[in-house]
């Protein structure tokens, strides 16, 4: 067994060099290709980039038609090695780090960790700039209203007042008679004794909730208590949507729930809230 294990091993092996060395030999390749018609823009070639590039994905693609799986674009990293050897230190050692460097190794951790780098690029990226775009929003709301403020104590000499933004009463009472009236039955298990359930199957429902975008309240407390009083009217108007699907398919109840509160929106000024379960039949 060990040694079948051994064998396969090393038949795994042999595979990977080859497409390895077939990545590599195609990226060797494309460089000289680049190096013989002297492809640059600005003196740059354009085979510091495309080279590793093509390498990582011949050797990807050969490698999920031999070995069924990816093996990392290796190529890419020997490419990339070589191309700024020859480049930065054989031919110009004076070269430092610039903008087709950084291209390279982008290009390449790209090819070798394709999740990592989009992840990174799409959601920590876009993640970034919606806060920037929504802390500048606070901001200028800021400024604006001191300067409005100033304009009022010193120019129009009159007291300023600040616009109250007050949310309605959240009643407990009348939310719990509202949910109970539904003739629904809201269950975060999956576990029903006594009772025989037919599976409907998975249902969602969704709403969006405008969040306050003042950056300065007069009274932070009751600030607070509405944006408690906002999402738990928003969880109520959930269920009863949520309710209102699984009724409509012919359930009377809903086992594994789940509510989810997000911040979505540029900067975070909406909130989402989530209801989402397996809506039942309960005999």
């Amino acid at each position: 067994m060990n040694l079948r294990n051994r064998d396969e091993r090393l038949a795994h092996l042999k595979e990977a060099i080859i497409c390895i060395t077939s990545g590599t030999l195609a990226g060797l390749a494309v460089y000289q290709f680049f190096l013989y018609f002297n492809i640059a823009i600005f003196g740059w070639n354009l085979g510091l980039i495309f080279a590793p590039l093509i390498a990582g994905y011949v050797e990807t693609i050969i490698a999920n038609r031999i070995l069924g799986e990816d093996i990392g674009a290796i190529s890419a990293f020997i490419l990339f090695a070589y191309t700024t050897y020859y480049s930065f230190i054989l031919k110009n050692p004076t070269l430092g780090m610039n903008f087709i460097t950084v291209g390279s190794i982008v290009v390449i951790l790209q090819a070798a960790f394709p999740t990592l780098i989009n992840y990174i690029l799409i959601v920590v990226g876009v993640g970034v700039i919606s806060y920037i775009f929504g802390f500048f929003k606070r901001i200028t709301t800021y400024i604006y209203h001191k300067i409005k403020n100033f304009n009022y104590t010193y120019i129009l000499k009159k007291p300023y007042e600040v616009e109250e933004h007050t949310v309605e009463e959240f009643d407990e009472e009348k939310s719990n008679k509202k949910i109970n009236s539904l003739d629904f039955i809201f269950m975060t298990s999956t576990d029903v004794p006594d009772k025989q359930i037919v599976n409907l199957g998975q249902f969602y429902s969704t709403v969006i909730l405008e969040k306050d975008k003042h950056l300065v309240h007069a009274d932070p407390e009751q600030a607070e208590m509405n944006t408690l009083n906002t999402l738990k009217s928003g969880k109520d108007e959930c269920l009863i949507g949520l309710t209102n699907k699984i009724k409509a398919a012919g359930g009377n109840g809903v086992l594994d729930l789940d509510i989810q509160y997000c911040l979505i929106g540029l900067g975070g000024d909406s909130y989402q809230v989530s209801a989402i379960g397996m809506g039942v039949y309960l005999k």
